[in-house]
């Protein structure tokens, strides 16, 4: 059973050296080079410039290894960090699974959490990073949160496969936080590999979508609640951690402001957003000052109803369609919160002041 993974492996032995340490996926040619790839020697570690190379898997002819500096080292650390190395790689070998890219990603995951934490936002992804190739064209965010307290987690192969399943296109899995995952698609999913703009659908409607299936795809596998946020496509050498950032504040508004659903937009929480911005007190002061709206906004009912009307653009006919009720019951129901507030939200003016209402509730409620 391997009881860490790589990139905790390689912090271990850093702290307990002192030395700068890394994980590196070699290509097939250097693989051959430095260990000798297809003969009796290649799972020994080497020498190499400075460096002393430990081979942890090998997938089709390409090795990943740990390296550490070993200027400075005495032969006792020299061999414990072999040794240690090696332990994880024979049990790594005895579990039969090969990471297919789980170490690159644990390690672009320290990077990208690290920047996150200092609120570095504009960071571009440096050199060392193994994956940094992979990551100069056009590619689409996903952030997937997991609420699941007790369900055991999908690991990061169950995932991978469960993603190829439903992208053509090549994808990157992240794990950043414990139940939290980023997953990079290729852009071309959104046109199928097709040149043709589809002239009928925007970029967010066939982002909205492809979120949608997803979800449905992870709901089918995966048991519990978890959220799903995607944001437009970015050149993740340079946009991820702003993406990620993104990402993370619009599954926290959809939670707050969006208690039931499971999929966030960001294009549909700017509000939300500038609400949330506000402090605490004064958002209590604004929700005294525009007056007092709590008779209805308690009232699930009044709620679902106002929540409707304004998702359906305030259109009396949509709202009671899709709140499967006659038209007469809903405009009832918006005439009661007329007398009861003195705000017709048939008009533009009240039914601002509503949804600003309401917003400033749902987030002053939870506090």
């Amino acid at each position: 059973m391997v009881t860490m993974d790589s990139e905790a492996l390689r912090q271990r032995l850093e702290q307990l050296t002192g030395k700068r340490t890394g994980i590196k996926q070699l290509g097939r040619q250097h693989s051959a080079s430095l260990f000798g790839a297809g003969t009796e020697q290649q799972d020994q570690p080497v020498t190499h410039e400075g460096h002393l190379w430990v081979p942890l898997y090998e997938n089709e002819g390409r090795f990943t290894a740990l390296w550490v500096e070993m200027e400075g080292l005495s032969p006792l650390e020299l061999q414990l960090v072999n040794y240690a190395a090696r332990n994880y790689a024979v049990a790594l070998k005895a579990t039969g699974i090969k990471e297919e890219g789980e170490v690159e990603a644990r390690q672009l995951s320290v990077w990208l959490n690290s920047q996150l934490e200092q609120e570095k936002i504009d960071a571009e992804i440096p050199d060392d990073m193994t994956l940094k190739g992979r990551l100069f064209g056009d590619m689409i965010p996903f952030l997937l949160v997991s609420e699941n307290v007790h369900n055991p987690q999908m690991t990061y192969r169950t995932l991978m496969k469960l993603l190829r399943n439903y992208f053509e296109n090549e994808i990157l899995l992240i794990p950043l936080q414990e139940k939290e995952w980023l997953i990079l698609a290729r852009k071309e999913l959104l046109t199928g590999g097709d040149d043709k703009e589809d002239e009928e659908e925007s970029e967010d409607e066939l982002l909205a979508q492809t979120c949608m299936g997803l979800h449905e795809l992870i709901a089918s596998e995966w048991v519990g609640v978890f959220h799903l946020a995607v944001a437009p496509a970015i050149i993740p050498v340079k946009g991820l951690t702003g993406s990620v950032a993104l990402l993370r504040e619009t599954i926290v508004l959809g939670r707050i402001f969006q208690v039931g659903d499971y999929i966030h937009l960001p294009w549909e929480l700017h509000m939300e957003r500038l609400i949330n911005s506000i402090p605490d007190s004064r958002r209590r002061q604004l929700l005294g000052q525009i007056g007092d709206y709590s008779s209805v906004l308690a009232d699930k009912e009044m709620l679902l109803t106002l929540e409707t009307f304004f998702e359906m653009d305030c259109n009396v006919s949509e709202t009671a369609k899709k709140l499967y009720i006659h038209r007469n019951t809903l405009l009832y129901r918006l005439d009661k919160i007329k007398q009861e507030t003195g705000a017709d939200v048939r008009s533009f003016g009240d039914a601002a002041i509503v949804k600003l209402a309401m917003l400033l509730y749902k987030v002053t409620k939870r506090k």
